[in-house]
């Protein structure tokens, strides 16, 4: 049934992307997309594995769009992830087939709009803009990959605007967490419903505020809460008593600075689960009491050193991590291995804007033994 609903999905996706082709041209149709093939290499691990490296096409994504007038549109992507999703004894392997987005907007005026269907939960950096090129490294940080768990889509309907004074806001209600999918290794990144047959059982608000301080300078800060009282499995929820009144919050801020040929990225997230000690005792998930985790990075086009007079760009950079899942515990181990802390220095070689080759290499360690030396070499585009 899955491996159906993957190829129906599919079909149907394929025929919106023809109708916007044939339309593009004199109905408001847009017909986009992104991309990014990933090479990695485990070159150094302190347990003595030694694997060989990978290719993987990780991700290819179709973008599909259609302006019914100024003010009112509809915007949609489709993911593929890995390539391929290969049916086999009735079942399904490999990759993913999924919806990332899709939703109508109504731009009332520029300081109010209204979106509803399936949308991009508006927290951190990577998550609300996560094409290739908009980011240095081939893989995105682990901080919003683990505690921002990108890409993280739900369900929902909520209002959104922009000021002339360079504030800009988002605030939605949607399908909350799943508890029972909630561990201390990855946080809530598998507690994610993503719109699959979403359950309302718990609750989600989300919020986030933008504010741009000049030409050179943004800041921003989000907030997610969501209810945890109800087990969630395919859609079906239950009800546990000893979780009435749980709760899921999560507050992240963030700054860009850009000057010149110079870029500085910083973000900081905690979040907080009530109930921690109730939660594991009826799952066993080892889920800590709350989470925190945050980076830094720093980038200079270097490019001008070589071609003075080229559009190109040739980016040079490093970011630190550090994030921890289990950062305090109630009555189960605190794991050193969830305590970790990664660097990561690299190249990014931007020929147009909108395509981007990229390699670095990664030192990934742990407060336990954890300690892999990776290298990473991608390419990525969007249009």
């Amino acid at each position: 049934m899955h491996f159906l609903r993957t190829l129906s999905l599919t079909l149907v996706f394929s025929i919106i992307t023809a109708l916007a082709v044939n339309a593009q041209q004199n109905q408001g149709a847009t017909l986009g997309g992104y991309g990014e093939l990933h090479y990695n290499d485990v070159t150094y691990n302190e347990n003595g594995e030694n694997t060989p490296g990978n290719l993987d096409f990780h991700r290819f994504i179709l973008y599909a769009g259609y302006n019914f007038n100024d003010w009112i549109s509809f915007r949609s992507e489709l993911e593929i992830e890995h390539t391929l999703l290969e049916a086999e004894d009735g079942g399904a392997e490999g990759g993913e087939v999924a919806l990332e987005q899709a939703y109508v907007d109504l731009r009332f005026q520029r300081e109010l709009g209204l979106r509803a269907g399936l949308m991009l939960v508006p927290v951190g950096i990577v998550n609300p803009t996560h094409e290739p090129p908009t980011f240095n490294g081939v893989e995105r940080p682990n901080v919003e990959k683990y505690l921002i768990p990108s890409t993280w889509r739900e369900s929902g309907i909520g209002i959104y605007g922009s000021t002339e004074s360079g504030l800009s806001y988002n605030l939605y209600a949607m399908a909350g967490l799943a508890p029972n999918e909630v561990n201390g290794d990855e946080g809530i990144r598998e507690a994610r419903q993503a719109g699959f047959e979403s359950s309302t059982a718990n609750i989600a608000l989300t919020g986030r505020l933008d504010y741009r301080l000049g030409l050179n300078t943004s800041i921003g800060a989000s907030y997610f809460f969501s209810q945890m009282s109800s087990e969630i499995e395919d859609g079906n929820a239950e009800s546990i008593s000893s979780l009435d009144g749980a709760t899921f919050n999560l507050i992240e801020g963030h700054i860009i600075y850009q000057k010149n040929r110079f870029e500085a990225r910083g973000l900081i997230v905690y979040s907080g689960l009530s109930k921690a000690e109730e939660l594991n005792l009826v799952f066993g998930n080892n889920a800590g009491k709350s989470q925190l985790g945050g980076y830094a990075e720093l980038a200079y086009d270097i490019m001008p050193f070589f071609m003075p007079e080229t559009s190109q760009k040739l980016k040079a950079f490093g970011r630190y991590e550090t994030y921890d899942t289990q950062f305090t515990t109630v009555q189960i181990p605190d794991n050193p291995e969830n305590s970790r802390m990664d660097y990561t220095f690299g190249l990014t070689y931007k020929p147009a804007s909108q395509v981007a080759f990229k390699a670095d290499y990664q030192l990934m360690q742990s407060s336990g033994d954890k300690n892999i030396h990776q290298l990473n070499l991608g390419v990525g585009y969007n249009f």
